[in-house]
């Protein structure tokens, strides 16, 4: 990826270097790893949907959420990405496709990064404030509304600095995300509250709800009896908390080189960043193995119908 955005309020290129990717090891990867992430998606989705109990479980809301907005990356974005890794083309080559395309990578990448923070934020009142969601009402003003508000304004946020004529975009064809950004980064506000608010205020968010419920969790252990409590209030800890690490890993380097390159209008880390950015996506494509990997009730019965068929097997008589 050779791409170039200069200008006076906003920089953000991506230059060949020794950490590059190669476009042919990018496709690879990508493709492998976004068609078992679809797989993995579509069975988790299904789990969690179809099932009642599940459905309805405040804590599985968020994930549900974050598998739809993933789903718009394994279905839309990479898909784009392979076309352009295996030609060397965006095709078909139109503006529409570049602005929808930046909506999904940008748009969707920072929603979840966002509800990631309210999630964070929310465990600790369904651990240790249930009743401030106990009743209908104060589900829909702690729970709902506050997921809705999110979505809303984010969407609106990206819907105006994307497709609205606030500026001019240029569509390089010839370059992945037609040219990586589209041309509200060449405006101070847009800058700056991606950077900061749906950037690196996140992240910092998610360490701190996250080590703060860890923290919490463990001192609850000494101060209750139940020992099917604490057990449940682990596994609601261990899901988001699992959920923030995934995040942090891939998006903080990411996040601190662009920030460092931005305010301080320096090349640092310019050699990395390409890396870096390409190791972001891996965030949205290991997300559906982390949510099913904090679903015991599903390994379960994974593991019983085996089981159950070996049974079954050996119960029938040959003939």
């Amino acid at each position: 990826m050779n791409s170039s955005w200069d200008n006076s309020t906003f920089t953000w290129y991506s230059i060949d270097s020794a950490f590059e990717v190669t476009p042919i090891l990018k496709f690879w990867l990508f493709l492998v790893f976004d068609v078992y992430a679809i797989i993995c998606t579509i069975f988790v989705l299904y789990h969690l949907l179809s099932e009642r109990q599940a459905r309805n479980a405040l804590h599985n809301h968020i994930p549900i959420i974050l598998l739809f907005l993933a789903s718009a990356f394994e279905w839309i974005d990479i898909p784009f990405q392979l076309q352009y890794f295996h030609t060397g083309i965006v095709y078909p080559s139109t503006p529409i496709l570049c602005l929808i395309w930046w909506f999904i990578d940008w748009g969707f990448y920072y929603i979840i990064a966002v509800l990631l923070v309210f999630a964070s934020f929310e465990r600790h009142i369904l651990i240790f404030h249930s009743h401030l969601v106990a009743t209908r009402r104060k589900r829909l003003i702690f729970h709902y509304v506050p997921i809705l508000i999110i979505l809303l304004l984010m969407c609106t946020f990206y819907a105006v600095a994307i497709f609205a004529p606030i500026c001019e975009s240029t569509f390089a064809y010839d370059e992945n995300l037609c040219g990586v950004h589209a041309c509200y980064g060449t405006i101070p506000f847009f800058v700056t509250v991606e950077q900061l608010v749906f950037g690196a205020a996140p992240i910092c968010l998610i360490a701190i709800f996250s080590m703060t419920l860890l923290v919490r969790v463990i001192r609850q252990k000494h101060r209750i009896h139940g020992a099917i409590q604490w057990k449940k209030q682990r596994k609601l800890a261990i899901q988001m908390i699992s959920l923030s690490l995934l995040y942090m890993a891939f998006s903080l380097p990411f996040t601190i080189i662009d920030l460092v390159r931005l305010y301080e209008q320096s090349d640092w880390g310019g050699e990395v960043l390409p890396l870096f950015f390409f190791l972001s996506y891996f965030t949205i494509l290991l997300l559906p193995y982390v949510c099913l990997s904090n679903l015991p009730g599903l390994w379960k019965k994974l593991q019983i119908c085996p089981t159950r068929q070996q049974r079954v097997g050996a119960i029938v008589p040959h003939a």
